[in-house]
């Protein structure tokens, strides 16, 4: 006999899963779309000087609002707080398609941020609640493929809108798919809720946001200034950490901790939050820095440099794929190692080979680190889910996706500083040697590795030293990523501590607690 329930609840997950895919798809095509239509929105609407500020607001709110949102769902449940999040986000795209000013533009991003910044969070936490242990890679394996697709697509649509229709329509575009997903996931989950009404930690979220806020902003404005520790970062990063210090306090007296210290006691979700955090500073260095190689080094063009960028998406896509299947016979900690030891084996291709690697070798270095890190990323989020309370679901899978986001950040911003510093050491070089022809404004905006990309400013300089210059930009990205292959090290290191079970093992564990729940009720 065919159970119905059963079937009735596969086909409201399928539902809800719909939807999901659908926000997932919108949160990542939102983060690159806009970097195609900005030059045209800027020439619109005016304000260069605030040019970055459109995507600094974006990241911030989103970073901010991903563990709020994972700790108010283990306390209000996750179908209305995802429905919250849906309208946040559609709130902020229809005001930023309606923007008259750089400054609107801004603030309408921080609102899109934080509706982004929630439906992210949620989503993984909803695939946690709706799927048993050993199907959760499967449905993560997906969300990151679409997450890879909708990177690829993202820059693709932004310029096609952007010169055949109209800017605005990047972000109004979003209200009709957003509606479809809202009445997907409304009518596809029931909902979720916490086994009992807990309160919402006000004082260790006012200091987590405070505390984030500015790390966030000490990163952003340390990457703007080429890295350089002057007393306005240093005041930054010092306030940063009391806010956090300040966090760690009151988390460990609340009742009801935004971060739950019960979570950090836990071996494995401390391991998985490492990894998380080391893979993603080794894939956001790849995507930052890789382009910049081809483009720099290299002289290939824009066309060639965002090559970098899709092979890495679907080496992600591909390795999120792998993971899943990979988990369920081998366990956790050899799908980590093996996602960890390809990340460190791109890395090492990169930092053994020298600095004069051709195309085709960067672009099967970006390969293969996508490849790692969509094992990584997937391993680390569906272990740390699995070993958390129920009760704690939402707390321990945003938790790992904010050491994914800021690990990313502080990635960018290690392997920034060393490629800055090089650059800045050798160019040294050429005010006393054969650059001494070279203006000292000249060589102050060389020591920004982006600008040997502006043909002005390589029209400046004398033909025999471009070669020069060139070489110095190859050495000095060729230094990033012999940091980045020291990291990666250690994330492989760290693998090696992360436990050998296996989803199938957690919900045999986790179908013995219901069994003993059910006899303690009777």
């Amino acid at each position: 006999m065919v159970d119905t329930s059963k079937q009735s609840s596969a086909r409201g997950h399928g539902v809800a899963v719909s939807g999901v895919m659908l926000v997932i798809f919108l949160f990542a095509v939102d983060g690159t779309v806009v970097s195609a239509a900005m030059p045209t929105i800027v020439g619109k609407v005016g304000g260069l000087e605030l040019y970055s500020w459109v995507f600094s607001a974006y990241m911030l709110t989103s970073a901010l609002s991903t563990p709020l949102f994972g700790n108010l769902s283990d306390l209000y449940g996750c179908r209305r707080l995802m429905l919250v999040g849906i309208a946040l986000f559609t709130l902020g795209s229809a005001l930023c398609g309606a923007a008259q000013t750089i400054e609107e533009l801004i603030v309408f991003r921080a609102i899109q941020g934080v509706g982004g910044g929630a439906i992210y969070a949620l989503s993984f936490i909803l695939i946690g609640f709706l799927y048993p242990p050993e199907e959760r890679a499967r449905m993560q394996a997906l969300i990151s493929g679409v997450w890879g697709i909708a990177s690829i697509l993202g820059p693709l649509a932004g310029g096609v809108i952007t010169q055949y229709w109209n800017w605005r329509w990047i972000f109004f575009i979003n209200l009709p798919i957003c509606l479809a997903a809202a009445l997907l996931i409304g009518f596809g989950v029931s909902e979720i809720q916490a086994e009992s009404r807990r309160r919402l930690d006000l004082k260790g979220a006012t200091a987590l946001l405070i505390g984030l806020s500015l790390l966030f902003y000490a990163l952003e404005e340390g990457r703007r200034n080429s890295f350089a520790l002057d007393w306005p970062l240093a005041v930054l990063l010092v306030s940063a950490a009391g806010a956090l210090a300040l966090l760690y306090r009151i988390e460990r007296r609340a009742e009801e901790p935004i971060l739950p210290p019960a979570l950090f006691r836990l071996r494995l979700f401390r391991i998985c939050a490492g990894l998380a955090w080391l893979s993603s500073m080794g894939m956001f260095g790849v995507i930052t820095y890789l382009p910049l190689y081809v483009q720099g080094a290299l002289d290939g063009g824009a066309s060639q440099a965002s090559l970098t960028l899709v092979l890495a998406s679907l080496g992600w896509t591909a390795g999120s794929f792998v993971a899943g299947p990979g988990m369920n016979r081998f366990g956790y900690r050899a799908v980590a190692v093996a996602g960890m030891l390809l990340m460190a084996l791109g890395y090492g291709a990169f930092a053994g080979v020298g600095y004069q690697l051709g195309l085709f070798a960067v672009l099967a270095v970006g390969a293969v680190i996508g490849v790692g890190m969509g094992i990584v990323s997937v391993t680390s989020m569906v272990a740390a889910q699995n070993g958390a309370p129920l009760n704690q679901l939402g707390a321990a899978t945003s938790t790992v996706m904010l050491s994914r986001m800021f690990g990313g950040a502080f990635g960018i911003t290690l392997m920034g500083s060393v490629l800055v510093g090089q650059m800045q050491r050798r160019l040294t070089t050429l005010s006393t040697g054969p650059g001494a022809g070279l203006s000292s404004s000249l060589i102050q905006k060389l020591a920004n590795p982006e600008s040997l990309l502006e043909p002005s400013i390589r029209a400046s300089i004398p033909e025999p030293l471009v070669a020069a210059l060139v070489e110095i930009l190859a050495r000095s990205v060729w230094s990033a990523f012999l940091t980045g292959f020291f990291v990666m090290l250690l994330g492989v290191a760290l693998s090696f501590f992360l436990s050998a079970g296996s989803p199938v093992e957690a919900r045999e564990l986790s179908d013995e607690e219901e069994i003993r729940r059910n006899r303690r009720a009777q």
